[in-house]
Formats: C-alpha cells, structure tokens, sequence
C-alpha cells in the first residue's frame, strides 16, 4: 500500500467540524423539510418541540430521513480530492470530506427523531455534543454496544430536555463510562476500515483512500444502520 496514504481520524475529524458546510442548523433543516409535507401551524409546533412530539407520523418521518440519507450518500460519492481540505495536516482530503457527511446526516437524522439543537449561539459544538456526534458515527460503523448507548441516551435526554438540563449533565449518567467507551473506539474502527478497502483497491492510490465506490455503499449502509437505531429509539 502507498506510503502517501495517510489517516489520523481524530485529525480528519478536527477539521471536519470546523468545516463552513459541515453544521446543520436545526430550526432551518425542520422548516425546510417538513414544509413540503405538514401544514405551516404544525411546523412551527416541531421546531418549537420535535416531530416527534409534534406528532408527525412515522411515514412522513421515515420519508424525509431517506431523502436526506440519498441526499449525502449521493454527495460524498461525488467527493472530489482537488477540493476542501487538500493538504491539511496531511490528511487525506477525501477522508476529511467523507467525515463532513457522515457529521451531518448524523446531525439531520438526530433532528428528525427528537434530538435538540447540536449547535450552539456561536455556532460551535459543547463536548457532549462531540460525543453524542462520536456515538453516531460509531453506530454507522457498527461499533458494539452502540446501540444500547444511543437507546439509554434517548431516554436521558427526553428527560433532560423536560427538565431543562444541560447535556453535560450526560456525564453524571451511571452508563456515561460505557458512553465514553464506545467513542474510544470509534476512529479506531472507521480507521481500520477505510484502510483496509483501500488496500483491496488496483488502481493508484493518489492521495487519496475512499474511492467513489466505497464511499456510497459504507456511507448508505452506515446511514441506514444510524437511521433504523434512531427510528426504534427517538427522543420522545
């Protein structure tokens, strides 16, 4: 395998996030979406509360989650490696936008079940957001115990979100150790796989590992696996 294939995910992650396209905002991703499908009156009700509580059906739910699923699948097949983060810190630009989308199908799809606002007034992300965002990503990657995690986390933030408590009261949470176990192994394991499909590939790896190819059928599949765990466990 190439020597020029380089991958550090806590790197690639790093600067995915801090990418202009990479942070969906809530309030806007609800109206734009379930405009097409609910009245005005009830929108608001969603962007105020959640579909879920707004009692939007599951059919409408699962629509839209697989509109924005084909959305970014068909978006980062399409990644290109002579444009983003080209050259930064070494890290394989393809790699880097790859993370963009998985950071913000995970973002969409955990606004359509329930799931408060991942960024805040400055337009960053608190650390119990990162995690949140570390969690999914893993469950897209079928890290163990993920979606045991995510269902405990559903749960813990209906009651949060009730009472008005901050996230980073998840810390203070008896499964928070396992929460933080999952993460760990997380870029372990995108890591792995990614360099492992690449060195499977015959054409000449130029700077880059994840071929159009691989990218649509791990991000469409992971993309699936996230949506299915948060269907059956939405914050309600």
């Amino acid at each position: 395998m190439s020597n020029r294939v380089h991958l550090d995910f806590n790197k690639a992650l790093a600067v995915a996030v801090k990418a202009p396209m990479v942070k969906i905002d809530r309030a806007e991703f609800l109206k734009k979406n379930f405009l097409r499908e609910v009245e005005p009156k009830m929108v608001d009700k969603i962007v105020q509360t959640s579909p879920i509580k707004a009692g939007v059906s599951e059919h409408i739910l699962e629509k839209i989650a697989r509109e924005c699923i084909k959305y970014e699948t068909y978006k980062v097949s399409t990644l290109s490696l002579g444009t983003g983060f080209g050259g930064v810190f070494g890290i394989t630009a393809d790699f880097a936008q790859y993370l963009v989308h998985v950071l913000r199908i995970s973002q969409k799809l955990a606004y359509i079940y329930g799931y408060p606002s991942m960024i805040s007034i400055d337009g960053g992300m608190d650390d119990a957001t990162k995690t949140i965002i570390l969690l999914f990503i893993g469950m897209m990657y079928g890290v163990k115990r993920t979606d045991e995690v995510i269902a405990k986390l559903s749960v813990t933030l209906a009651e949060q979100i009730a009472k008005n408590i901050s996230r980073e009261a998840l810390t203070k949470t008896a499964w928070y150790p396992l929460l933080k176990q999952c993460c760990k192994q997380v870029g372990i394991k995108v890591t792995k796989d990614a360099l492992s499909k690449a060195a499977t590939k015959v054409f000449p790896v130029i700077g880059g590992v994840v071929s159009a190819g691989f990218s649509y059928y791990c991000f469409g599949k992971g993309a699936e696996r996230l949506h299915e765990t948060l269907r059956k466990n939405p914050v309600r």
